[in-house]
């Protein structure tokens, strides 16, 4: 499954979804974990619900998308692509977000989980 980072360094979450200009993309599994690339989130509307549609956009083919924060508009738009949010209310290491999914994905994953990873 692919996962979407919020992050300005490549190495930590650090931005709220609504703040972000990128995204660091993996895909992970039980096992592994590769890097896929950063995705550009910048967009040029001052309007934040259509900066939240594009950003959400970008991130359109990932299951979990992770930020420090999200607004209600914002996660509704993420609800709508049927991917989850994962919120950690404070910067952390990518890292550590996937293990504890790996760890998740190992165990007895929610339902959810299951059927993204088929």
């Amino acid at each position: 499954m692919k996962i979407a980072f919020a992050s300005t360094d490549g190495k930590t979450i650090n931005r709220r979804f609504e703040e972000t200009n990128g995204f660091n993309v993996w895909e992970i599994g039980t096992d592994h974990a590769q890097y896929c690339g950063d995705r550009s989130a910048i967009t040029s509307s001052r309007i934040q619900d259509e900066g939240n549609i594009a950003r959400a956009g970008v991130v359109a083919d990932c299951s979990i998308v992770c930020s420090v924060d999200i607004g209600t508009r914002a996660l509704a738009r993420i609800v709508a692509q049927h991917a989850y949010h994962l919120k950690t209310g404070a910067e952390m290491p990518i890292t550590e977000i996937i293990e504890k999914v790996q760890g998740v994905m190992q165990g007895n994953p929610p339902p959810w989980m299951k059927k993204v990873m088929g």
